[in-house]
Formats: C-alpha cells, structure tokens, sequence
C-alpha cells in the first residue's frame, strides 16, 4: 500500500521557514533570549541575521519573506534552554507517580534510567528545539521525557548492552514529537475529534520532524527513521504511511509502543490493566518480544488499590456494549456487500478495503474473548454487578473505553485513507460506515 499522507511539497522544503516553528521560537524568546547560532542567510545569498542577533517578533516578518541556505533551526541557539540534568528530576517523579513506568524502568544491571538521561548528550541545534517544543505547552517535558524513559528501558529489555543504541533511543524520544511545532496550533487542542483534513495535518507530524531531524548535528538518520514510524503498526494500520511488517523496524516498535503507553499513563485510567486490555483487544500491532516485555510490566503493577479508591458503577456500560455489539453484528451482516466491493476495487482502494475488514475481525475476536457478546448486555453486566468485585467493574470499563476508541481510530482511518482516494472512495467509505451505524435488520 502506498502511503497514507502525501505532504505539500512548499511545507516541507528544506529552506523554508515554517510560520508556525518560527511562531514557537518567538514566543520563546519572550521567556528566554534566543539568537542566531550563526550567519543567516538568505537562498539568494543575502545576510538576513548576524551571528548573536537576537530572534524576535522584529525580525519575524524578515525570515518568513526568504527562502534560506541552511535550515533555521540549525541556526537557533536558545540561551540557557533545557540540560540533560533537568530530565533526571523530572524521570524520578514519574517513577513515583506511576507504578507501570517503575515496573518497566527497573533495573539492577545498568544505571537507573533517570540518572541515564540526565547524563545524555545534546548539541546546540537539539537542546534548542527540544527546548522550543517544551515550551509550546507547559506539560510536554513531562511527557517527552516519559517516552524518552520507557524507550530507554524497553530497549535495554530487547537490546541488552547496546549502550549507544539505548542512548539513541532515548534521545528519539525526547523529540518524537517536535513536527507537532509545525502545526496550526488549533489543530492540536486537546478533546477535539479531528477528521478529513484537519487529521490530515495531525498526521503529518511525525513526517516533518524526520525531514527536521534527519540532517540535523546531533539527531541524524536513526532517531529521525524512529521518529517516523512511532504512530505506526506491524499490521498497517497506523500512520502517517500504513507501513506493515519488516518496513516496521524494531526502534520504530520501541517509540510507538513507549508513545502508546505515556499517553495511558497520563489517562489515569489505570495504565496498566489498560495496557493488558488493549493487547488481548487488538493483536498484531507490535511483535511479541515486544508485548511480552509491556505485558511482564503490566502484570506486575498494581491497579486495586485504585479500583477500590474509585468503583466503577457498570449502568451507563450497558447502551455502550448493546451499540458496540450492534455495530459487530452488522458488519457481519454486510459482509456480502463489503466482500463485493473489495473484489471490484483495485489497487490502494482495494487493499484499504481489506485492511478495514481485518481490523474490524481483530475487534470482532477482542470482543469475543471478553464474553460481553455472550448474552444480552443487561443480563451479563447485572450478574457481573451483583459480584459487588471492584477491579472486575473497572476490567469491563476498560474494554468498553478501548472497544469504542477502536471503532472510532477505525472509522477515522478508513476516512482519511478513502479522501485521498477520490469522491467515489469516499462515498463508499460513507455508504459502509452508515450500514455498521444503521439499525439491525
């Protein structure tokens, strides 16, 4: 399958000066001083900044109006920015706080994972645009350096005494996420349901920070490949690209699991049964070394206390399942119908078919094996209440939230996918979703 994202050729140019990046860096420099590493200059060859000039909003409108010779964040410095000592803290208050980044950073043959990132190593270009990104949003450190974190471990995990390698991985996750810098902020509100080509532009993130990263000191081509591939999956369901199997190295797994799992961890909603969920749910997104290490973790980290602290009434889990279980069974009733169209599409349109189809059976099987399609759900969840078991309720919760994401990712992918198919693609793509969204015959 080709790609799913095809990015505007004028965004992406090297010599380009993106508005939103260079929004960030002004809005820096209203905290810190932020100045020009060296000469800039223009494609034309005319000096725009002096080495030492100060980057502000007076020298803004300058920048955006050329074309330049060298990236500018290769000519960024941000004076006093984010260190290296400064993860360290910040690394051991995690561990504190969450029970499922403890269990997978645990070790007794290497240095403590805190104490690791505080002595990486960042140049200039690095630490200054890592330090932009941490200030766009005044929680993204704590999280960058949480992936940064369960990179590091996990790799260790799987790549035991690849030191350097562990060092790349963790330095992939502190900036995996800085093409969210070239963005519309408003695309990037939290809580917003983004679909067509507002997703389109979310999606498009990891592309330019590998395009960033790749030639910049310090980064380079391994963690820029890493930063590619951490929202994708080894069944060709993520993105930006739908990449599948091999061309889905294992540091692209390491970052996407560790992404994955940070943003479990900053849900709240008990990180580690979530986690167990979500495998036993949909399989054949990560390898198996792989889940086994999250899974070993997983297991070992305690969400009971928090169950008992916070029962979870299972009424409003009733219409939730009766809708899921509804949308299942129609699949299964348009079969006929979706087998029809993949034997006469062709090409990507064909293959997208097919992909939504193995999703949908992946969900099918995830539902199945947790027995709430057994019986009616008023039924099942009545019995499963009347055993007044706490950590039971929160389990049911879980798999409600996870089965629902899944149809929902599910009909915003098959969405995105189809729209640059063309208006008949998408038509059809409407067609379906309205026949798995309509009553049951």
């Amino acid at each position: 399958m080709s790609g799913v994202l095809a990015l505007n050729t004028s965004e992406a140019a090297p010599e380009a000066v993106n508005a939103h990046y260079l929004n960030h860096v002004v809005e820096t420099a209203g905290k810190r001083e932020v100045e020009a590493s060296e000469d800039i200059i223009a494609s034309n060859g005319m000096k725009l900044l002096a080495k030492g000039s100060r980057i502000d909003p007076e020298v803004q409108e300058r920048l955006l109006q050329h074309k330049l010779s060298k990236p500018l964040e290769d000519c960024v410095r941000v004076v006093d920015g984010v260190i290296p000592e400064a993860f360290g803290p910040i690394a051991e208050e995690l561990l504190d706080q969450h029970a499922l980044l403890a269990g997978l950073c645990a070790t007794d043959r290497a240095q403590p994972v805190p104490e690791s990132l505080s002595r990486l190593r960042l140049t200039m270009p690095v630490q200054s645009l890592l330090t932009v990104y941490a200030d766009y949003q005044g929680d993204r450190l704590r999280h960058t350096v949480g992936v940064a974190m369960l990179s590091t471990a996990i790799g260790r995990r799987l790549l035991p005494g690849a030191v350097d390698h562990h060092r790349m991985l963790s330095l992939a996750g502190l900036v995996h996420d800085v093409g969210e810098l070239y963005i519309d902020p408003k695309y990037l509100q939290r809580g917003v349901l983004l679909q067509g080509d507002p997703w389109r532009h979310i999606v498009s993130h990891p592309v330019v920070g590998h395009r960033v990263l790749s030639g910049m000191e310090g980064a380079g081509r391994d963690v820029a490949e890493a930063v590619l591939l951490h929202h994708e999956r080894l069944d060709g369901f993520g993105y930006p690209r739908g990449v599948a199997g091999d061309r889905l190295t294992l540091d692209g797994q390491i970052l996407a699991v560790s992404e994955w799992l940070m943003a479990l961890i900053e849900s709240g909603l008990t990180p580690a049964m979530h986690a167990r969920v979500a495998t036993q749910i949909v399989s054949g997104e990560f390898s198996r070394d792989l889940l086994e290490v999250v899974t070993s973790a997983a297991a070992s980290s305690d969400d009971l206390l928090q169950a008992l602290a916070e029962p979870l009434p299972l009424d409003d889990a009733v219409p939730r399942v009766a809708r899921i279980v509804g949308t299942l069974q129609r699949f299964a009733q348009e079969r006929g119908w979706i087998d029809e169209r993949i034997a006469n599409a062709r090409g990507e349109r064909r293959a997208t078919l097919e992909l939504g189809v193995q999703r949908l059976l992946r969900i099918q099987t995830g539902l199945s094996s947790t027995g709430l399609d057994t019986a009616s759900p008023e039924h099942l969840l009545a019995e499963m209440a009347s055993l007044q078991d706490p950590l039971l309720h929160m389990e049911v919760m879980t798999i409600v939230r996870e089965l629902e994401w899944r149809l929902k990712e599910l009909e915003r992918e098959m969405l995105q996918r189809n729209t640059r198919m063309g208006a008949d693609a998408l038509a059809e793509m409407g067609e379906l979703i309205q026949r798995l969204t309509g009553p049951v015959a």
